[in-house]
């Protein structure tokens, strides 16, 4: 894993690139060649990463969801408070979403793909409201190579683009809300990502669109159908309440409220505070709109502002490192995090923005005024 400057080549999509400044070329690879050398020198400093970084992953993976496990048993027990079980267990979540997207580029077990789908199987029982995980690595390979263009469906997904207000806030924490509201600009990106793919039949083609369609099958099904649930039970005592309306007492409505519940607690809504705090972070550091293809010091921006830390504590940090996996994709996202800050003054002095807030009146256009 751990790979000479030599043997680090650029894509043949960032080849050759002809962009409007002709210096990004030469910016992207100093940034490239920088965060590269970073990550050399932590390893070669730390060379145990390399040598055990399958057991790192694996690792990583049991204490997560050992940390799930034990707020889940603790509140089951009543020893712990919903509140306190639903925000540990969303941090636990923030790691495991960490540990997907690097099992997606393969950084564990590359070699044993039963023990590689076994942990994707894993991380994902644990996160249902997201697509699995299987039919998120080809959108999410896809984002690397078109970020912020209109086929870049992994990010459009999430709303970026859209103009900020109420509808888009509603949408940012629910997935399926975020398709529901706005079928066309679902379907609008989806044709351009299946555009994108050259060179297929129109039999591939169709698999694509299935594949996409079904993206939320089978775990993502149930996990909306127990979550709305227990919304409308919510809903429903609260109207019952303020009616004075004596609530059900039958057994199928305490087995649905009791069962909707502690699914809540358990697993919806550590999940709905981590995706909402990943989904506002990630869909306005990362640029949509106005990005030249290919050109990665448009594609996304670092937030370092203290303002936005309560968010980052449930993302893992992920708009103060995730723009260096835009330019290397090699290392793991707790390396990322390692070498972030040295990393920080290249990467301004190239042309990556730090804490631009702007995006948010631009509807994360990097230039124009949406």
């Amino acid at each position: 894993m751990n790979l000479p400057l030599s043997d680090v080549k650029m894509s043949s999509q960032q080849k050759f690139k002809l962009f409007a400044d002709p210096e990004d070329e030469q910016r992207m690879h100093r940034i490239r060649k920088g965060i590269l050398e970073a990550g050399n020198q932590f390893r070669a400093k730390y060379p145990w990463l390399v040598k055990y970084q399958d057991q790192i992953g694996m690792s990583i993976l049991i204490a997560s969801v050992t940390g799930i496990l034990f707020n889940i048993i603790q509140y089951a027990r009543g020893k712990m408070p919903w509140y306190v079980a639903v925000t540990l267990s969303a941090f636990w979540m923030s790691i495991l979403h960490e540990l997907e997207h690097d099992l997606i580029h393969q950084m564990y077990y590359r070699k044993n793909k039963k023990i590689n789908n076994a942990m994707l199987a894993t991380v994902y029982a644990f996160r249902p409201s997201t697509i699995s995980p299987w039919v998120r690595r080809d959108i999410h390979l896809h984002h690397h190579k078109s970020s912020g263009t209109p086929s870049d469906v992994e990010e459009r997904g999430i709303n970026n683009g859209d103009k900020w207000g109420i509808k888009r806030l509603i949408m940012t924490g629910d997935n399926l809300l975020a398709i529901a509201l706005r079928p066309l600009a679902t379907w609008n990106a989806s044709e351009e990502y299946v555009k994108a793919q050259k060179n297929l039949s129109l039999k591939d083609k169709l698999k694509i669109k299935a594949k996409l369609a079904l993206g939320y099958t089978p775990l993502g099904n149930v996990h909306y159908g127990l979550w709305y649930s227990f919304l409308f039970m919510g809903v429903a005592k609260l109207g019952m309440k303020a009616m004075h309306i004596q609530p059900p007492t039958n057994r199928i409505w305490r087995l649905v409220d009791k069962t909707t519940k502690f699914y809540a607690v358990a697993i919806a809504a550590p999940n709905y505070l981590r995706t909402l705090s990943l989904h506002f972070t990630s869909s306005n550091m990362h640029y949509y709109g106005d990005v030249e293809n290919g050109n990665v010091v448009q594609q996304c921006q670092i937030w370092t502002d203290w303002r936005m830390k309560p968010l980052q504590a449930f993302c893992f940090n992920f708009a103060g490192t995730h723009a260096l996996h835009h330019f290397v994709v090699r290392d793991p996202f707790y390396i990322r995090q390692a070498i972030a800050k040295s990393c920080y003054p290249l990467m301004r002095e190239n042309g990556v923005r730090f804490n631009d807030f702007g995006t948010f009146k631009r509807a994360n256009r990097r230039f124009e005024t949406a």
